[in-house]
């Protein structure tokens, strides 16, 4: 049994925990939730011995202590899987596993790993370097060392952000298994109510640092939204904007490779058009990532040509198509996008050299009052929550951004942090940006997107039009079935590649 009592935690002004006590007994699944910034991560990251509390204590199995370190908590069984997994990117599968663990050959190391992957149902191949894995691959290798190292109370954070609807249930149901059967406690730091709801034995509900109720079974949902997020649980989402069919495109791809390091993908035909949100949809690894990736010059583009605002580009040089207006938000905020041992003003002025003088009033305009980023200046980018690392990416874009792509543009928010980005982005498309983006959400796809770009074997299987974009056909579309199949006659209008 774990026993937190009266948890305080501040970062200058800024109260992360405010008095938070609750228990965590074995054999149960808990679920803590609350908006982004609520203090959630924090307080997680304090039981997992990564954030020393600035008062209070902290009983495990009997034993009271004043705070834990990393080595302590695992010494105590006490592992957690963060949304930005703690891995290193260049070193292969095997040797990122056996971090932390005892002595032990290569061969030994990979038959346990390939013990435990049967168990999660996963595959990995354990000289492929980390840096080549989805987010989704590197959470899932990071809970099997987890497991590995002898964790008995698992904290997760976010942990289904990035993993496809088969890997969340098996990931599940191994939860279920390690708490009923294994006697494992199971924290879920999550913003999915419907997660919530379906696996917790008790959820925890946080609001601004503090703990302000505990519910039990038999859950009511509305009572749920009311508690996380008050009057802010009200708002509304702001509509599609128009897109003016008769403009010129703003990207033109004209049979475009790209290559990556796992595999290349094309030729590639497609455009869109100022004020267009397009969603990409597909199961990890289909190939999403790469045409992302290839657009904005960080993967190889050895064929083909690209047109952007009228202007043709025979090679995607990271460098030139930024100063074009292309711009890119990762999944991986802190490995890809962000200087985690910088603070917010230093982001600031490495972003906008030019506001160096007036850097208070940007933050103040920009991050506080546009996107709502509550986090004292001189806070560290790795001691923000997730949702703060987002609004502190969203306010580093250029106003003049002309081409937006986006990995899991919602990826750790909660519902009110989530409506916020994306009445952000419309409204950035509605002054004339074009937003491609990927979520592993097909329902925000749907929801956000003049329209759906399919991709099924690291190829674009269809680019399918709002009106016809449904779960049903997108699925089908996803799990690899013939776009005529899916649309009889109308197939070919579908399949073109977004070509007008």
């Amino acid at each position: 049994m774990i026993v937190l009592s009266d948890i305080h935690k501040q970062y200058g002004r800024v109260r992360a925990n405010d008095g938070i006590s609750l228990t965590l007994e074995p054999g149960r699944i808990y679920a803590l939730v609350g908006e982004n910034g609520a203090g959630k991560s924090t307080l997680m990251r304090v039981l997992a011995g990564h954030t020393r509390p600035t008062s209070g204590s902290i009983e495990v199995n009997g034993e009271r202590l004043s705070h834990l370190t990393p080595a302590l908590a695992r010494r105590h069984g006490v592992g957690m899987l963060y949304q930005d997994p703690l891995d290193f990117p260049a070193m292969p599968v095997w040797e990122n596993f056996q971090l932390g663990a005892p002595r032990r050959t290569k061969r030994q190391v990979v038959d346990i790993l390939g013990e435990l992957s049967f168990r999660l149902d996963a595959c990995f191949l354990p000289d492929e370097p980390v840096s080549s894995l989805t987010v989704g691959e590197r959470q899932l290798l990071e809970l099997l060392r987890l497991l590995d190292l002898g964790a008995t109370t698992l904290i997760l954070d976010e942990p289904t952000t990035g993993i496809t609807p088969e890997q969340k249930q098996d990931l599940f149901n191994l939860l279920m298994t390690l708490a009923r059967e294994e006697n494992h406690t199971v924290v879920l730091v999550t913003h999915k109510l419907s997660e919530a709801l379906e696996m917790a034995d008790a959820i925890f509900v946080m609001r601004q640092g503090r703990l302000v109720c505990t519910l039990t079974p038999p859950y009511d949902e509305h009572e749920l939204v009311s508690r996380m997020f008050g009057e802010a649980a009200r708002g509304e989402v702001a509509p599609m904007p128009e897109v003016d069919e008769t403009a010129a495109p703003r990207l033109d791809m004209r049979d475009v490779l790209f290559a990556g390091p796992k595999y290349s993908m094309g030729p590639l035909n497609f455009t869109a058009r100022p004020g267009e949100c397009i969603g990409l949809a597909g199961l990890d690894g289909s190939g999403q990532e790469l045409f992302l990736r290839g657009l904005c010059g960080l993967d190889r583009m050895p064929g083909g040509k690209l047109v952007l605002n009228g202007r043709e580009y025979g090679s995607n040089d990271f460098k030139i198509l930024r100063r074009a207006g292309v711009q890119f938000v990762p999944a991986d905020r802190l490995q890809l996008a962000l200087f985690p041992a910088l603070n917010l003003m230093e982001h600031i002025t490495l972003a906008f050299p030019d506001r160096k003088e007036d850097r208070q009033k940007f933050y103040d305009e920009q991050c506080v009052e546009r996107f709502n980023l509550r986090a004292h200046p001189d806070t560290h980018a790795s001691e923000l929550s997730g949702g703060n690392q987002q609004r502190l990416l969203l306010s580093l874009i250029p106003d003049d951004a002309a081409l937006l792509l986006m990995e899991h543009p919602t990826r750790g928010l909660d519902a009110g942090s989530s409506r916020q980005v994306w009445n952000h982005l419309k409204e950035r498309c509605a002054n004339g940006a074009t937003l491609i983006y990927f979520s592993p959400d097909l329902e925000e796809v749907l929801e956000h997107s003049h329209r759906v770009a399919v991709f099924y074997d690291r190829g674009l299987a269809a680019v399918v039009d709002r009106e016809r974009a449904t779960m049903e056909t997108v699925g089908a579309l996803m799990a690899g079935k013939p776009a005529a199949e899916v649309f009889g006659n109308r197939a070919k209008a579908a399949a073109e590649g977004g070509a007008r």
